[in-house]
């Protein structure tokens, strides 16, 4: 029982440092490393596998007439830590546009 005990709570360590590390990821610091032409490869590498957010499908014309979507390359995820949100938008899997509050 004891060795279970101990292989327990080792692993409980392990799981709560790695959830704690990404968590730590969405932060300034890292936001400012992420560059205009930057790889999606490098993005996850500093932010971590975001959350891929879907088109919604519906686009507004100048006019304010709705439409069809348009078919796009363009990828966005996002990263959220409590208030903090990191929103990066991919094009042929290049940064085009970031955005962080």
């Amino acid at each position: 029982m004891s060795i279970r005990r101990a292989a327990s709570a080792v692993l409980a360590s392990i799981l709560l440092t790695t959830l704690v590390a990404c968590e730590d990821k969405i932060n300034q610091e890292n936001y400012d490393k992420v560059t205009i032409g930057m790889s999606q490869a490098e993005v996850f590498k500093i932010l971590g596998k975001g959350q891929r957010e879907e088109p919604t499908g519906m686009n507004i014309s100048g006019a304010g007439i709705a439409s069809g979507s348009n078919q796009t390359s363009q990828t966005t995820y996002t990263w959220r830590k409590g208030n903090t949100e990191i929103g990066i938008t991919f094009e042929n899997g290049k940064v085009v546009n970031r955005m962080m509050r």
